[in-house]
């Protein structure tokens, strides 16, 4: 059953962007886990020590 009460990936990117975060990484995976992850941070930093940090692919990493 679906409760359909969760963030989708642009959503949560989104509500983080809107309540001050400069910039967030975000990521999804599909089955088993159906997990979604960000990491999100007020201050400006370089593309790709954001990417170093969160651990994740650049290919499967959305910065915005």
């Amino acid at each position: 059953m679906a409760h359909r009460c969760g963030f989708t990936q642009k959503v949560l990117t989104a509500t983080l962007q809107t309540h001050g975060f400069v910039n967030v990484a975000s990521m999804k995976r599909g089955a088993p886990g159906y997990d979604l992850w960000a990491l999100a941070t007020k201050q400006a930093m370089e593309e790709a020590f954001l990417r170093e940090l969160a651990g994740w692919p650049p290919i499967r990493c959305s910065i915005s």
